[in-house]
């Protein structure tokens, strides 16, 4: 079963990052499967009973957090600002958490038990999600579609240890398919919050939805764009550098390996600061 969204590569990372703070209409729901999300809930609720809303600082973007409620049951609303060379932006509020009480039951419902693994150490419950629809929002002319969501649950501490799917996307040239996988590491108690300070997303694939013309494009404008930093003053040279990380070094990799990888630490989370100007 197949989900429809909506800029899958810039939510990719903050949909994990929601998701890890943290019988169906469709057919019999899985009983095991049901007893792990509504114990990862019952965790969840538990732990934010405390926070009115929060601010992540990270290394890519800013999130503002404030708490709502859908039929007295509590999640967040998120708003991300995000500032490249000097130019801020803000996406729109959104009620995407999974934890929304409709979205909550429409993943309980819908996984199935796969067993136990080990992740990163890591004893872990692995959850089958199918029967997606509606989790992300569905705009006009969305092409990239998301299946085969599999979730790996911390069989102590009830948090989200690894998340793997893959997604078709629609191009000129046909349906290309990439296959992310995303590791939480380094948790930590905010305020009762168990958050994730380091988020590591690998995804392959990614050659095929370049032609032969495109990736050539991309290289010579890698290039181009190398040699006019070397051209700059030293000074302006070096804020472009700090300016952009290891961006150019990971694309560069992308166009090599067919794979890129890309890491969100948390430098900072402010809880209850007291937010008002929310819309």
């Amino acid at each position: 079963m197949k989900l429809r969204m909506t800029g899958f590569v810039g939510a990719l990372v903050l949909g994990a990052l929601i998701f890890a703070q943290a019988g169906s209409a469709f057919g019999q729901a899985d009983p095991r499967a049901v007893e792990i999300f509504e114990t990862v809930r019952a965790h969840y609720e538990r732990s934010i009973e405390g926070v009115d809303d929060y601010v992540m600082v990270t290394n890519l973007f800013t999130t503002y957090y404030k708490k709502a409620y859908d039929n007295g049951r509590p999640y967040f609303m998120s708003r991300t600002e995000t500032e490249v060379f000097g130019v801020q932006s803000t996406s729109s509020t959104s009620d995407a958490d999974l934890f929304t009480p409709e979205n909550y039951e429409r993943l309980k419902n819908n996984a199935t038990y796969a067993g136990r693994e080990t992740i990163d150490g890591f004893d872990v419950h692995v959850l089958s999600i199918d029967k997606l629809e509606g989790l992300f929002d569905e705009g006009e002319g969305v092409d990239d579609t998301v299946e085969d969501l599999k979730v790996y649950i911390d069989a102590d501490d009830w948090v989200l240890r690894q998340m793997v799917f893959s997604v078709e996307t629609v191009t000129e040239d046909g349906v290309m398919k990439v296959e992310p996988m995303i590791l939480f590491k380094d948790y930590r108690d905010v305020e009762g919050m168990m958050i994730p300070f380091e988020t590591i997303s690998f995804v392959t694939g990614l050659s095929e939805m370049l032609t032969d013309e495109e990736r050539e494009e991309a290289e010579q404008g890698l290039k181009e764009m190398e040699k006019e930093l070397e051209q700059l003053p030293e000074g302006q040279r070096r804020m472009v550098e700090r300016l952009m990380g290891d961006r150019l070094k990971r694309f560069r990799e992308m166009l090599a390996e067919d794979r890129i990888e890309f890491t969100v630490r948390v430098e900072e989370v402010r809880v209850n600061t007291g937010m008002e100007d929310w819309e």
